[in-house]
């Protein structure tokens, strides 16, 4: 049996997602994030880059929140504001984890309304200054435009 050339751990993420939060009032997006990533990256970092697995996992969360028509822009600030401890604890550098959360963040943000990816880009900036910028340009990259 051929092992997978990439563990898909968006599909994982926007099912649990979808199934975890579907009648909840409240969405802990960074609570599913965190434990998918937690559980799953040290044990496939070997044959998977931890930032496509961030990146993707965090894609399927905000995925399953957007089937759900949930709260993306507080839900982005939870996982990003979850990064830095869950970094600590699987030995990743924080500020990669966040770029790459946002990575995945982004490519779901560019597939809703017109006002999502500004809704978000600005929750994120007021929590966490300097990161507006950066959202907007992995938006960019994510529409398939340049990204500085």
């Amino acid at each position: 049996m051929a092992i997978p050339e990439e563990y898909d751990f968006y599909k994982l993420a926007r099912e649990i997602t979808a199934a975890r939060l579907k009648d909840a009032a409240d969405a802990p997006a960074a609570k599913i994030a965190c434990q998918i990533i937690g559980s799953c990256v040290p044990g496939t970092r070997q044959r998977q880059d931890p930032r496509l697995s961030v990146k993707e996992a965090c894609r399927g969360v905000m995925a399953g929140l957007l089937l759900l028509d949930k709260d993306l822009a507080a839900a982005s600030v939870d996982i990003l504001q979850s990064m830095a401890h869950l970094a600590q604890e699987i030995h990743l550098d924080p500020a990669d984890m966040m770029t790459w959360a946002m990575e995945g963040i982004a490519q779901v943000a560019v597939l809703g309304s017109p006002d999502l990816k500004l809704q978000i880009r600005e929750a994120i900036e007021e929590k966490f200054m300097g990161t507006g910028e950066i959202f907007g340009a992995l938006c960019e990259k994510a529409r398939g435009g340049r990204a500085p």
